[in-house]
């Protein structure tokens, strides 16, 4: 049976007795369908008029942040033209079941009421307004009473479903257990909102449906976060965006007053005073700031006594509450049509302040009748993150909130040991590496872990913990017959604000620069290493080699034939001769070679060492300092290899990661240049001539954790104007320092000439040593 455009008519024992078309036999007209995980401030429900969404929290003030947003809600209506063969049918109490494509679910909505209209231009028109039959089921229902208790999230939706006839699919990693009472006086309807906010989660009833349209069963999905890995398609106003309206839907609270049970408040926690502020906010949004003037809101946490857990569930209140809540609605093509949970991002740079964010989709209204009167609702539940004028900045955003959710919480981190050299010791082994990495989610916050914070244990072959055996970090090499017994945990109290590498902003210094086609070399430069002594060798884009002194002049240059296109090399001085690794291209794929810098000469593939062979192209790294090989494939795939092996022709992988993992879009990024200072690759991307946003990432090869990902502000930071393409990226010694340099190409205009090619430096950060005195070690996660 076609799926598409159709209602069918179901009756209350949901059995199929007519069908709705837009062109059928029995056609119907102004379809809407409303959908949505959570509220933006502007929806309201007909159905059930008792259910409230408020601010209290019911578990040891451990609530995520929008969490109390969330309220799924899912309602309609449409008009048929009565004197139909089925418009008789359309009453209240019959159902209405239809198709979504993007969940791949049938959907029955309950008819619980009609409205009858005529005029004498046509004829009489049912108004049939629906809601979905399982949130119409649980309005009239009501849980049979049960006293406090601490309940996973599965006793208490069980409670709130039992003989409601659905059948619940728990998609979720949750493990809380909140204490839950049931007076048996509360509708179902209002107790399974209450749920989802306590538990975080997120619901998706539906029905299966046979070929003849006859329902078989009734599913609830209850899952952490719906369709979480879904990121969509860029919504761009004027392209698949028609029309879009920002709304700001809350007053920012700047002075919040939290009430626990029985009226508690946190004045013995807090200098005696019962409440907390955000001066920064306040002087943000609050014009009265300087009379001493605050916005202020109370709270109430009903099951929450201790005072201490009080403060710190207020004051994860005021971040939610701490600044306007911006919701915005988006009326889209019909093309256009991301699934609910889905994120996006979506851009207009014709309103007001610009708008250039991402966000959630937490609403969809749609119709059969007229797709383009389709709708989406976006946001981070109540709040959506705007990131004008660097929306990229977004990309960290999951990060970050993993990171903040990970400090509340460490018991939600998720441990997991790996093991790069397999587990069984052949001969001769003594040795494997055993890598902990930590994540929160789907995101890997390892990175923000101190060394401290990954803890190793051992057990004997009879389960004992062996107290003589105690190990941190990340890495850890064990001997041969003891990787079964190893145990491995996060401890929650290293966790810290800042990645073990981060950029000092603050540092950039212009180091020089010169003509990019000074001396006949013609071609803008794509790469440069220094050399132990303070020079530098610079490739460019035809492979030509040019040696430069330690202020960047010219000295001399080579080229190397079928050489590629010079993105990065590295370099060594052996016996006063300067050798550059690189790739050279060959009949049957490509090669590292080793290529002797001799001036004023033109080598071909009989001229260097052949080191080793590749079906792909390849870009190289060498990180002469540790030696180490990095290359990168064609789908950005990055190896890390011992020098020692490259040289005698052995191809063995210590370490891997693909660039595509954090964040990069192979499709519409324009990849520059990369470095390897093991354990840390560096890699950017970018160019202004072509609108391409310019950043540089920073990851860790060991435990695969993002450092950073940095955008680049060219004029109040470095102080450029113009088109600016980043190129290569190396470490030199400055002043006796290590500094990160930066090549860029600076041209006035689009594809113009004079190009000046720019030598930046910077400092990288590396984040201070936390000491076992600085924590404890309460909060910790398991893994073996």
């Amino acid at each position: 049976m076609a799926l598409n455009n159709q209602y069918l008519i179901l009756d209350p024992n949901l059995k199929r007795i007519g069908t709705l078309t837009v062109d059928g036999a029995t056609k119907f007209s102004n379809d809407s369908v409303k959908i949505q995980l959570a509220d933006s401030d502007t929806t309201s429900t007909s159905y059930d008029d008792d259910v409230s969404v408020g601010t209290n929290d019911n578990f040891n003030g451990t609530i995520n942040l929008n969490a109390q947003s969330k309220k799924f809600d899912h309602q309609g209506s449409l008009d048929v033209l009565q004197g139909q063969p089925d418009s008789d049918k359309v009453v209240a109490g019959n159902n209405l079941a239809y198709y979504d494509e993007l969940s791949g679910h049938w959907y029955v909505m309950y008819i619980y009421s009609t409205d009858n209209a005529s005029s004498a231009a046509v004829k009489h028109v049912t108004t049939a307004n629906f809601t979905n039959l399982c949130l119409y089921s649980l309005a009239h229902h009501y849980p049979i009473a049960t006293t406090a208790s601490a309940s996973t999230i599965q006793t208490a939706f069980n409670e709130c479903f039992n003989a409601t006839g659905w059948t619940l699919d728990y998609q979720t990693t949750n493990v809380m257990t909140p204490t839950i009472t049931i007076d048996g006086k509360t509708k179902a309807s209002t107790l399974v909102q209450t749920l989802i906010q306590t538990y975080n989660v997120e619901i998706d009833p539906y029905v299966e449906i046979d070929s003849q349209g006859n329902i078989t069963k009734k599913v609830c999905v209850i899952t952490d976060k719906l369709n979480n890995d879904v990121v969509y398609n860029e919504a761009v106003f004027g392209k698949n965006m028609t029309s879009i309206k920002r709304t700001t839907v809350s007053t920012p609270v700047t002075k919040l007053i939290p009430y626990g049970a029985s009226g508690s408040t946190i004045a013995a926690v807090n200098d005696g005073k019962p409440y907390i502020v955000d001066d920064d906010a306040n002087q943000k949004y609050n014009p009265g700031w300087q009379a001493g003037l605050y916005y202020e809101a109370v709270v109430t946490a009903n099951s929450i006594n201790d005072a201490s857990g009080l403060k710190a569930w207020a004051q994860e209140m005021l971040e939610l509450y701490n600044h306007p809540r911006t919701y915005y609605e988006v009326a889209v093509t019909p093309t256009f049509n991301p699934p609910l949970g889905a994120t996006i991002r979506f851009k207009d740079e014709l309103i007001k302040p610009v708008l250039d964010a991402s966000g959630r989709v937490i609403q969809r209204t749609i119709s059969f009748a007229n797709p383009y009167g389709n709708t989406v609702g976006f946001g981070e539940y109540t709040t959506v993150q705007v990131a004008t004028p660097a929306w990229l900045e977004g990309l960290t955003s999951a990060l970050d909130d993993a990171v903040s959710k990970a400090k509340s919480d460490a018991s939600t981190i998720v441990p997991t040991i790996l093991h790069p050299d397999g587990l069984d010791f052949a001969t001769g082994e003594t040795s494997k590496r055993l890598i902990l990495t930590a994540h929160e989610g789907n995101e890997n916050i390892s990175a923000y872990v101190d060394s401290l914070g990954f803890v190793w244990g051992r057990t004997d072959d009879n389960g004992n913990v062996d107290t003589s055996y105690a190990k941190t970090g990340y890495l850890n090499n064990v001997l041969a017959g003891t990787t079964g017994n190893i145990r491995a945990q996060i401890d929650g109290d290293y966790i810290t604000d800042n990645p073990e590498i981060s950029i000092n902003d603050a540092t950039w210094i212009k180091f020089g620069s010169f003509n990019a086609y000074d001396n006949d070399v013609n071609r803008v430069m794509q790469h440069a290493e220094q050399l132990s002594d303070g020079r530098w060798m610079t490739s460019q884009a035809d492979c030509t080699y040019t040696l430069r002194d330690a202020n960047l002049k010219y000295v001399s240059k080579m080229s190397v034939t079928n050489g590629g296109h010079g993105t990065s090399f590295g370099v060594t001085i052996e016996n006063s001769t300067i050798y550059i690794f690189a790739p050279l291209k060959t009949t049957t794929g490509y090669d590292l070679v080793k290529i002797p810098f001799t001036a004023g000469k033109t080598l071909d593939t009989n001229g260097v060492t052949h080191l080793l062979s590749f079906d792909h192209y390849i870009r190289v790294n060498y990180d002469a300092t540790n030696d180490y090989f990095g290359l990168t494939d064609t789908s950005l795939n990055y190896y890390v290899l011992k020098g020692s092996d490259v040289r005698n022709g052995v191809y063995n992988v210590l370490y891997q990661i693909a660039l595509t993992d954090y964040g990069y879009d192979i499709d519409t990024q324009i990849y520059q240049g990369q470095l390897l200072d093991f354990p840390y690759v560096y890699f950017q991307s970018g160019n202004q001539n072509d609108g391409d946003t310019c950043q540089m990432y920073a990851i860790n090869l060991i435990h695969e954790g993002e450092c950073f990902n940095y955008i680049y502000d060219f004029t109040d930071k470095l102080g450029l104007s113009g088109y600016i393409e980043p190129e290569g990226l190396a470490f030199a010694t400055v002043n006796g320092t290590k500094v990160l340099m930066n090549f860029l190409t600076s041209t006035v205009g689009v594809n113009t000439i004079p190009k000046t090619e720019y030598f930046y430096q910077v400092s990288v950060t590396s984040r201070t040593p936390m000491t076992a005195s600085d924590g404890s070690d309460d909060d910790s996660n398991d893994n073996d």
